[in-house]
């Protein structure tokens, strides 16, 4: 498969996108989350591409930007998620959602509007 190098800013849009639906998928509160396998599954797929989104669109200009949000832990996040799926805390992903992606998600708003300009 061939793969197509797209700019920062598709990616920065994307990761925004995957941040809606990881809010979304979730916002039905905690017992839903855990009691849906699917849904579980959608909201730490979108989670793992946001990662690889902030990787893949670079992340010193995002550090740069906003020093206060950890862009480089949340890229790294990534990798757990796709390497150490047995060890993921389902509380913890649902902490992440609610209190620490509203922040990044503004950011990268932010960011986004800016290089677009």
């Amino acid at each position: 498969m061939k793969r197509t190098r797209h700019t920062p800013a598709a990616y920065l849009a994307h990761a925004i996108e995957c941040i809606d639906r990881a809010t979304e998928y979730t916002a039905s509160g905690q017992d839903a989350f855990l009691d849906n396998g699917k849904t579980r599954d959608a909201v730490l797929r979108n989670l793992e591409i946001l990662g690889q989104c902030l990787k893949d669109a670079g992340i010193e200009p995002l550090e740069v930007a906003y020093p206060d949000i950890r862009w480089r832990r949340i890229a790294d996040f990534r990798n757990v998620l796709a390497h150490e799926y047995l060890g993921i805390d389902d509380l913890l992903v649902l902490s992440i959602i609610e209190h620490n992606l509203p922040p990044v998600r503004a950011a990268l708003h932010s960011h986004l509007s800016k290089i677009q300009q």
